[in-house]
């Protein structure tokens, strides 16, 4: 029992690694190909046309979230004008019942 243990632990694993080696022609990782055939440029080709198309559908939300936030932006400056007013009319009606009453206590 033991000995087949052993002989289990000895086994060379130089098919395994051999295997690895012959599946990747560049060490690096997320490289393409190092032998710059027409399927390898075809390849970053289409990976350069989707990460563009990715891009431009990222700015085009973009852009169509700062039209709408510019949009939010004056609706709350418009209304912030309106109450503005409305408090300016309310000092003015504040001020005259003011002038009223001290006017008709004089009396």
């Amino acid at each position: 029992m033991l000995r087949t243990c052993a002989q289990l632990l000895r086994r060379p694993t130089s098919q395994f690694f051999l295997t690895t080696r012959l599946t990747s022609t560049d060490p690096a990782p997320g490289s393409i190909n190092a032998a710059h055939d027409k399927f390898s440029e075809r390849e970053q080709a289409f990976e350069n046309a989707y990460f563009r198309k990715l891009n431009d559908e990222l700015l085009a939300q973009l852009r169509d979230r700062h039209t709408d936030l510019e949009k939010q932006s004056d609706s709350i400056e418009q209304e912030q004008k309106r109450i503005e007013e409305q408090i300016k009319t309310l000092e003015k009606k504040r001020d005259e019942l003011v002038k009223r009453s001290q006017g008709s206590s004089k009396k």
